[in-house]
């Protein structure tokens, strides 16, 4: 009797320590299986987009072109050796290299060839009314909120509803506001090279 009542105080407790050793590892299991890749995470860096300053170079060939130096245009579309065309906006680098050798070689233009495109460094300026302004990386995809974040956000002073993208010397005018309300209507993206600038409101705080 003795043990049997031993038991019945034992049980709940060796119960109730397997729920909690189980409360704790299962929610890091969940956690570990919604991570995405390794492999994947810094793909973003090296896709290239609008505003992109290149430098596309040939080799292994005969009399290969100079090195082609230009800037991706809003269409994506650039010109490149012997008058071939192909979209670079929204490739990966390499994949985008390996597509351009095989046009060449699939359509009997050379035996073999290689392609190398380079990518300097991409910024973005963040300047007016924000906590920390200055010359930003570029990361590869970017919305005016989220570079808006990279200079640590606005300051109480800025005007919101007003927000400019200067780019190729042409303004943007952004509806922060509105972007923070719907994203993805108004939250526009921003390319490599575009200058940011959020003025000072006037009197009236809205």
């Amino acid at each position: 009797m003795p043990f049997l009542r031993l038991r019945h105080r034992l049980a709940p407790g060796l119960l109730a320590f397997w729920l909690a050793l189980l409360a704790r590892v299962l929610p890091g299991l969940a956690e570990d299986s919604s991570k995405p890749p390794v492999a994947s995470a810094d793909l973003s860096s090296d896709v290239l987009n609008v505003g992109d300053k290149i430098r596309v170079t040939f080799g292994d060939i005969t009399d290969p072109p100079a090195p082609l130096d230009t800037q991706i245009p809003e269409s994506g579309s650039v010109t490149l050796h012997l008058g071939h065309k192909f979209n670079f906006r929204g490739e990966r680098r390499d994949l985008l290299e390996q597509k351009i050798r095989d046009y060449y070689i699939t359509n009997g233009l050379y035996k073999i060839i290689t392609v190398s495109i380079e990518v300097p460094a991409r910024p973005i300026t963040v300047g007016g009314e924000v906590r920390s302004p200055n010359t930003y990386p570029h990361p590869g995809r970017l919305s005016i909120l989220k570079a808006i974040d990279l200079a640590g956000g606005f300051t109480e002073f800025a005007d919101r509803r007003k927000v400019r993208i200067i780019r190729n010397s042409k303004p943007i005018i952004v509806n922060c506001k509105k972007a923070l309300d719907d994203p993805s209507k108004h939250d526009v993206e921003v390319f490599p090279g575009d200058k940011i600038q959020v003025d000072r409101r006037g009197l009236l705080p809205f």
